[in-house]
């Protein structure tokens, strides 16, 4: 069985995929947290995964962003097949540039 921090509801799997949305809109935490009604303490800790964030708070950030099409299934499990094309492009693009690197 995989280690908690690598299941794809892990808090920690949660947070490094909010961390990917921000990054993907090319915006600080600031920018981020402000357009999603975050605080930066909240966002602090959802992105290092130190708490889970609730269905609530996840609907925040899919409502701050209607075009990328984000969803639940995106934010709790990683699965990209529901949201925007763009917004999959860039996700995809960002992962591989890491690995790249």
């Amino acid at each position: 069985m995989p280690e908690r921090s690598e299941l794809p509801e892990s808090q920690e799997s949660i947070g490094r995929r909010l961390r990917e949305t921000r990054e993907a809109f090319n915006l600080s935490p600031r920018e981020f947290y402000e357009v999603v009604g975050f605080s930066k303490t909240q966002l602090e800790n959802y992105e290092a995964g130190r708490r889970l964030m609730k269905p609530a708070m996840a609907v925040l950030v899919i409502n701050a962003f209607p075009a990328a099409k984000l969803d639940f299934n995106w934010l709790y499990h990683g699965d990209l097949a529901g949201t925007s094309h763009d917004f999959a492009t860039r996700i995809i693009a960002r992962r591989s540039s890491e690995r790249a690197a």
